[in-house]
Formats: structure tokens, C-alpha cells, sequence
């Protein structure tokens, strides 16, 4: 049995240093990357730490040396997935904004990401069903994974609601009426090792219960396609495969909750409750 509360926060400290700048713990650097980051002026590195130049003393000054570092990398080939989008970094949730950071540089600096999933499911008398998602295979993270109805980072200084309404329009071709029905439910943390990298996700969680006949389409190609899925099914599929990317096991476990559909278990219960919100 696959249990996500656990596998989402599990990671090994000892391969990783910690990222300070501005005077706050930011984020975790895995030893591998201590001999590039040797050579860069603004980094005091360490077998302990690896700090940012403390006198870097603003936000912009910060953002602007991690710009041309994250530059300088992605030419190298150090960095995959380049998005050109800023991520808020921050050292702890709802934490001042120390400096912003190129999307796909914050996985190796080890920053917290904060994420919005969107729940979307239909009524059939007392069955709940829910539109999951397949990621395209081109996706640079988990391609060819389950995960919800339209999901998507919150880009800096955007809000989660704000990224959840953008992302079920350009994943699911859901219009702004639709949308405005969506509800911010939840939240679910995870804080685990992956391919070298320490990953720290706040996912925002939201529902949208939709119409039996509408049928999400493949809008900007992140998404390959949808498929609409029993919702107490997916506790097996949960439990017993990786099929879905790993946080966003978490995400569906946290609906069954919610909606009285995982309640026949209670060890099962408290050990999904405890796994929820242990990250970060």
C-alpha cells in the first residue's frame, strides 16, 4: 500500500545544505550542487550552508543576482524545464518575500512552492464523480501522471484564487462563470526528496462542482486528456499505484475526506489525516 502522507515527507537532510538569504533559512542545496556554486561571487558556500551575500540587502538586489545566476545555468544546461516565470520565495508560509527566483531554479535552491489544485467533480444522485487529468508527456515534471481537474503554481505576487481561475480556463476550457462557483476548501503540504532536489509544496486546494454535461477539453496543451473517474474509486487507485503525481495524491485523499467518503477505516483515516499537512 502506497501510503503519500509518508512518501510525500521523506527525505534524506544529510545530502543537503541549507540556502540562506536576507538573514532566513530559505531552502535546502544538495551537496552535488556545492562545487558550481563555489565559483559564484555572491555565494559564501560551505559544507554546512551556502549563503547569499548578506550584503545583497533588498528584495530587487537579491532577485537580480538569482536572475543572472538562473540565466547563466539554464545556458549550461544546469537547469531543466525553464519557465520564465518568478516564484515569491519565502521562509516560511504567509513569510515576507526575501527575493523572487526563476520557477525552475527554486526545485534546486530547494524554496518552498506554492501551488493551486482544482477539484472538479459532478453529482449523480448520492455518487460523486471527479475530472482528473492526464499530463501531457511533454510536461518537464511527472509527464504522463494523473492529477486534478487544472492545477498550476502561484507566479509572484498573484494569488492562489487568482491562479485557479486562470489555470481551469487554460487547462479545461471552463468559462468565468463557471469558475466563479469554485470554492477554496483546503490546503495540503508535502516536503520530500526528489531526483536530487528537496521539494516544498503548499497546495491551495479548491472544489468546483460542475454540471453533468460539461465536458472539460485539453485547452493549452499541459493536459493530454481528461477522464471522469468514480470518486471512491480513486482510493484504490491512490493506494495501490502511482499513477497520480505525488502531491496530488494528497489533494485527493483530502476530498475523500472532506466528503465523507473515507470513513470505514479509521486507522486508515488518522494515518491520511496526519500525512496531509506535515510538509514545509
Amino acid at each position: 500500500m502506497y501510503d503519500w502522507g509518508a512518501i510525500c515527507n521523506t527525505r534524506n537532510l544529510r545530502d543537503y545544505v541549507p540556502f540562506v538569504a536576507g538573514g532566513f533559512h530559505l531552502g535546502w542545496i544538495n551537496l552535488g550542487m556545492l562545487g558550481v556554486l563555489r565559483g559564484e561571487p555572491e555565494f559564501a558556500v560551505s559544507a554546512e550552508l551556502v549563503e547569499l551575500d548578506p550584503d545583497l540587502r533588498t528584495p530587487p538586489q537579491r532577485t537580480a543576482v538569482l536572475a543572472d545566476l538562473a540565466g547563466r545555468w539554464r545556458d549550461r544546461g544546469l537547469v531543466a524545464g525553464w519557465r520564465g516565470e518568478l516564484y515569491d520565495v519565502v521562509p516560511y508560509p504567509g513569510g515576507p518575500v526575501v527575493l523572487q527566483m526563476e520557477r525552475a531554479v527554486t526545485r534546486i535552491f530547494g524554496t518552498i512552492n506554492v501551488g493551486a489544485h482544482v477539484n472538479g467533480y459532478v453529482r449523480t444522485g448520492a455518487d460523486l464523480l471527479m475530472w482528473i487529468g492526464r499530463r501531457s508527456p511533454d510536461k518537464p515534471t511527472f509527464p504522463g501522471r494523473l492529477d486534478q481537474l487544472a492545477a498550476g503554481g502561484v507566479a509572484a505576487s498573484v494569488t492562489p484564487a487568482t491562479t485557479a481561475r486562470r489555470e481551469v480556463r487554460e487547462e479545461a476550457g471552463i468559462d468565468a462563470f463557471l469558475a466563479n462557483s469554485m470554492r477554496e476548501v483546503s490546503a495540503v503540504t508535502m516536503f520530500m526528496e526528489h531526483d536530487g532536489c528537496i521539494l516544498r509544496d503548499i497546495d491551495h486546494i479548491f472544489d468546483l462542482e460542475m454540471p453533468i454535461d460539461f465536458v472539460p477539453h485539453p485547452a493549452d496543451g499541459e493536459v493530454a486528456e481528461f477522464e471522469l473517474h468514480p470518486a471512491d474509486a480513486l482510493l484504490d487507485t491512490v493506494t495501490t499505484s502511482d499513477r497520480f503525481k505525488p502531491d496530488c495524491n494528497l489533494v485527493v485523499l483530502d476530498f475523500l475526506i472532506r466528503h465523507r467518503l473515507l470513513t470505514d477505516d479509521a486507522r486508515l483515516l488518522r494515518d491520511v489525516h496526519l500525512g496531509l499537512r506535515k510538509g514545509v
